[in-house]
């Protein structure tokens, strides 16, 4: 199968992203970073918590610090294939792509993605209103014009492939991979 040797996934949030790297590494040999995880580990080293406002204000001091695609770059030292997911920058979502990485975008129908959300329980998720979490997406959509700042807005134009995911996670994952393994990108030089 042709798969791509570098992924990058962005995407709303509780749209799939880890899912679909996930189902990767398994089925596929490919290595995972995670750019969250990444962002977490970080804010537990300068704050001692992973609560979302510690996160907000780790991300972008990276970004300042040593550049917008800094997690991506730092990602980029793993094995290959390899799998970024949780792209929310410009920065990481330019440095796949300069990279020959293809960009993915993953969207869901927000109530589904919010149900997810409450399902995985993930930090304070769990108590979190629905207006809550579509304040989040609002905060992440477009918090400015550097490549450094929050744009999955833009991510969303930029992107090579756009994959939905408001059905089964088993059709979401089964045509994902056969999206990825067509990819005309995989095609050029």
């Amino acid at each position: 199968m042709n798969l791509p040797e570098i992924i990058g996934i962005a995407g709303t949030n509780s749209s799939g992203k880890d899912t679909l790297a996930e189902h990767l590494v398994e089925n596929f040999g490919y290595t995972h970073v995670s750019t969250g995880d990444m962002v977490r580990e970080e804010s537990m080293q300068r704050y001692g918590s992973i609560e979302r406002e510690y996160l907000q204000k780790t991300g972008p001091e990276l970004k300042v610090e040593r550049g917008a695609g800094v997690l991506v770059d730092l990602a980029l030292e793993k094995s290959r294939p390899l799998v970024v997911s949780g792209i929310r920058s410009l920065g990481e979502a330019k440095t796949i792509q300069a990279n020959g990485g293809v960009m993915v975008f993953v969207d869901a129908d927000s109530q589904k993605r919010y149900e997810r959300m409450k399902k995985r329980a993930r930090d304070e998720e769990a108590n979190k209103s629905f207006e809550e979490f579509m304040q989040l997406d609002a905060n992440e959509w477009h918090a400015g014009e550097l490549d450094s700042d929050f744009n999955i807005r833009d991510i969303k134009k930029t992107a090579d492939l756009h994959f939905r995911n408001d059905g089964s996670k088993e059709e979401f994952l089964a045509n994902s991979v056969e999206f990825l393994t067509r990819s005309p990108i995989l095609d050029t030089p």
